[in-house]
């Protein structure tokens, strides 16, 4: 990372900069030239073991769950177990429900530009993809060259959750109240909005999800 302090003023202006860097960093989450159609957690939701993305399968009865990737590519991840697709996306869409009632009565100000949170947001696209890369060479690694990924993936993981719980410290400052009633209207008629605008509140209270049939640990942005 190199910053230059340049002498001359910039073409666009630091604040509008800023917004546009917020507003991309906020996707970073969803695969460009792809678009989610079988859940509205697509993007979010991962592999309580692995740490791969989940993704919707059906069973010829009809059913829909949600499947590690890692496992369906090439068995490389013992799998999440039973996670039906309908229950899960309620008990999650319940959680979102209960926690934005306790930062609903929060009243942000207009929306403002923090460069410390881009920052934030920046670092951890960084963590999540060395993460991600040394999760693809886990795959027919030697027991040395895995026990080395795994503690270093233990210390980056210890170092992603710092991240975001500095992430959704600095975005409760950041918050407008436009955007909390916003969210709250999503929340309040969530059978009727669209499936896009299931995305947007989604992307808007929770930055990662990690899950088993054993367990569910939701990172959160507010």
């Amino acid at each position: 990372q190199i910053l230059v302090i340049a002498p001359h003023e910039g073409i666009v202006s630091s604040d509008t900069w800023l917004k546009c860097r917020k507003k991309l960093m906020a996707n970073i989450t969803f695969q460009n030239g792809r678009k989610a159609r079988n859940t509205w957690l697509a993007g979010k939701v991962k592999c309580g073991k692995c740490g791969y993305a989940l993704k919707v399968t059906r069973n010829p009865s009809g059913y829909e769950y949600l499947r590690c990737n890692k496992r369906s590519d090439h068995k490389g991840c013992p799998g999440c177990g039973t996670l039906r697709k309908v229950e899960f996306e309620q008990f999650i869409f319940t959680a979102m429900g209960e926690k934005f009632r306790d930062f609903k009565h929060l009243r942000g100000g207009e929306e403002k530009a923090n460069p410390k949170l881009t920052a934030y947001q920046v670092e951890l696209a960084q963590v999540e993809a060395e993460i991600e890369k040394l999760l693809d060479t886990l795959t027919g690694a030697n027991a040395t060259l895995l026990a080395y990924a795994n503690r270093k993936i233990e210390e980056l993981d210890t170092h992603r959750q710092k991240i975001t719980k500095a992430i959704a410290d600095l975005s409760v400052e950041t918050i407008s109240q436009q955007q909390i009633n916003l969210l709250s209207g999503y929340l309040d008629d969530w059978e009727n909005i669209s499936f896009e605008d299931k995305r947007k509140a989604t992307d808007g209270l929770i930055s990662s999800i990690s899950a088993t049939s054993e367990y569910i640990k939701i990172e959160r942005k507010i």
